[in-house]
């Protein structure tokens, strides 16, 4: 087993809230289903840190993008950490600032 710990970036906090904000303007018990969904998935990264792949349209190298579902997330793997950058839907461009 790993020791690798789990951050999620303030960026990434306000992405799930988004998500769940447009979610729960029309069901919010999905919109709580899909944060605990997402909060999932990036826990599974602790298990499985390289389950992601990386694409040629991330300017950092060394980041990588993880599908769950219908969402993108990105994250790096530094040291002890595993850090989670950016969430988004897969019909948000979650490029520009990668």
């Amino acid at each position: 087993m790993n020791n690798l710990k789990l951050i999620i970036t303030d960026e990434a906090f306000n992405d799930v809230d988004r998500i769940a904000d447009f979610i729960a303007q029309y069901n919010p018990r999905a919109a709580r289903e899909t944060v605990e969904f997402l909060f999932g998935a990036c826990n599974n990264l602790l298990k499985f840190p390289n389950l992601g792949l990386t694409k040629e349209r991330i300017k950092s190298k060394d980041v990588k993008i993880y599908i769950a579902r219908q969402y993108l997330i990105a994250y790096r793997i530094c040291d002890n950490a595993i850090i989670i950058l950016k969430i988004s839907n897969c019909y948000q461009d979650i490029y520009p600032n990668l």
